[in-house]
């Protein structure tokens, strides 16, 4: 190492101690101490402002406006367009596709997910294998899920039908998405299968947590398979239910891409839920401004469901 190696490394090292001295300095400062945890969750909340915050102010002034494709501008109407949404029809059908989509989805991944996990759990060969494809569904892109529950319910050629016509069922050609009262029906039914998974491996993970004690004692005490179920096994992992029916239930209700590769929120309107009558409004009629209404309905009903939901886990101390 020459000389001027030296002398660099040397000022280096000096210079490293002297803005390490200061950064003790100031961080002992008593002003400087009490905002330091505040800096360093200052890149967060910055973060978080970016991506929650301002978006919703965005969409709150928008819904103050008559923003549309041929007038960007926009008049100022005030709370005119979320009057007007309260008061049409199509918000109360839309509201009721929600409130039935998302309720039967959400039975049917807890039913189902619980079934399977308690399934899951039992010794049997293959299990190892059986747990890794059952997360599968799960995975599929949504869109990929959509194009595939659309073949299968194909008039024509799907395998639903095809498996109806094998049964004997009269007139087995059922056009299951372009028919109002089976639409909803498919749509559902491709949710269940795609989010099923999720809620057995939340479950499954729960599972292992309940003592063998427990399970033991109560066979002991003559308890039934329903009964240890019942009385045992859902009390034991009651803390991972609520919060898994709490995330399933939010993420069903902001469901966009099955259901608009599938039917596009149709017929006749009778599958739009909030996403997609949303994007219909902003993005396919050009009415921004309603759009924008339309999701802060959305985000305050969603809100509202949340906080009392929590708040009812709270009281009950299921939380913790």
């Amino acid at each position: 190492m020459t000389s001027t190696d030296k002398a660099l490394v040397s000022s280096s090292s000096g210079l490293i101690r002297e803005v390490r001295r200061l950064f003790w300095t100031v961080r002992d400062h008593s002003l400087f101490a009490g905002t330091l945890p505040y800096l360093f969750i200052l890149p967060t909340f910055i973060l978080i402002g970016l991506i929650v915050v301002y978006p919703i102010l965005q969409a709150f002034y928008l819904s103050l406006l008559d923003v549309q494709f041929i007038n960007p501008q926009g008049n100022f109407v005030g709370l005119r367009n979320i009057t007007n949404i309260l008061q049409s029809s199509i918000f109360w059908l839309v509201f009721r596709n929600s409130a039935i989509w998302t309720s039967v989805v959400v039975l049917f991944q807890f039913g189902l997910g619980l079934a399977t996990a308690l399934l899951l759990n039992q010794e049997f060969y293959g299990r190892t294998l059986a747990r890794a494809l059952i997360i599968l569904p799960w995975v599929t892109p949504g869109v990929i899920t959509g194009l595939l529950w659309r073949l299968l319910l194909e008039p024509n050629l799907g395998i639903v039908n095809g498996i109806l016509a094998t049964l004997g069922v009269v007139n087995p050609n059922i056009p299951w998405l372009s028919q109002p009262s089976t639409a909803m029906l498919g749509v559902i039914a491709s949710a269940i299968w795609k989010g099923t998974p999720f809620s057995t491996v939340m479950y499954l993970a729960a599972l292992q947590g309940v003592p063998e004690e427990l399970l033991d004692a109560a066979k002991i005490d003559g308890a039934t398979g329903w009964k240890r179920l019942l009385y045992v096994i859902i009390p034991s992992i009651s803390p991972v239910i609520r919060i898994t029916v709490l995330l399933t239930t939010i993420w069903t209700a902001n469901y966009f891409d099955i259901i608009y590769v599938m039917t596009e929120g149709g017929p006749i309107n009778q599958t739009h839920i909030f996403p997609t009558y949303i994007y219909e409004l902003g993005f396919r009629r050009g009415k921004t401004s309603m759009a924008a209404a339309f999701g802060l309905v959305t985000a305050t009903l969603l809100l509202i469901f949340s906080l009392w939901y929590i708040r009812e886990l709270n009281k009950r101390k299921a939380l913790e």
